[in-house]
């Protein structure tokens, strides 16, 4: 069998709607990708995959919240998850960081200064 790589080759299977036309490989949205691109797939794969395992944590840590209050409720029943919301818990996990009220301890923050400067020649 012999491919012209000018003509248009459609992908089946799990690929259909990719295919490769004139040297580049399209996506099922239209999307041209140069052969410098598939340099990326690893990275893109890899983001993903970790995309994929955060939501899956947050929705478990959502509905072990919401199981035992209300089985019910609207919240429990949607799985949405805000995003925003599960990055800022994570980081005030991760941080140590409290509730701002009067029995919270003071910061340990230390502001760096440049200090003195040097005399300059006039």
């Amino acid at each position: 069998m012999k491919m012209d790589p000018h003509d248009r080759i459609d992908l089946t299977g799990p690929w259909a709607g990719f295919g490769f036309q004139a040297g580049h490989m399209f996506t099922p949205e239209g999307h041209q990708l140069e052969p410098s691109d598939m340099a990326w797939w690893s990275l893109t794969c890899n983001i993903a995959r970790e995309w994929r395992l955060m939501m899956a944590e947050a929705r478990a840590d959502l509905a072990a919240r919401s199981a035992p209050a209300s089985t019910g409720s609207a919240k429990a029943k949607s799985g949405v998850i805000y995003l925003a919301e599960v990055l800022r818990i994570r980081r005030e996990r991760r941080l140590g960081v409290g509730d701002p009220g009067s029995g919270a301890e003071t910061s340990n923050v230390v502001y760096m200064s440049r200090g003195p400067r040097p005399r300059q020649r006039v």
